[in-house]
């Protein structure tokens, strides 16, 4: 372990567990932006099924990175946003992105 880089055991193990799979990391990109409800984020992540979307949504509340808010009860629809602690993973992200561009990664180039 490099204390430079890792303060305490797992910290890196414990944040990949909630960012480590490509569709969360890039619904936390979006939803950097601005609240979305379900259909806005399907349509944004090209390729995501309702069901993996739904299940990264779920995953996200649970550790407090996003809120669920109801904004119509018939038929119930919600809108999902960022927690404060979710909006301290846009450091994380834009970190990823300024790597990515530096070494002139673009989709289906690296």
């Amino acid at each position: 372990m490099n204390p430079a880089i890792e303060k305490h055991p797992g910290c890196i193990e414990n944040t990949l567990t909630i960012l480590g799979d490509k569709w969360t990391a890039l619904i936390v990109r979006d939803l950097s932006a601005s609240k979305a409800r379900f259909g806005d984020l399907e349509a944004s992540l090209a390729g995501i099924s309702p069901r993996t979307l739904s299940q990264r949504l779920d995953k996200l509340e649970k550790e407090h990175i996003v809120v669920k808010r109801l904004y119509c009860e018939r038929p119930p629809r919600y809108t999902y946003e960022l927690t404060s602690k979710g909006l301290e993973l846009q450091e994380i992200l834009v970190k990823m992105s300024e790597w990515g561009d530096r070494h002139n990664c673009q989709k289906g180039i690296a």
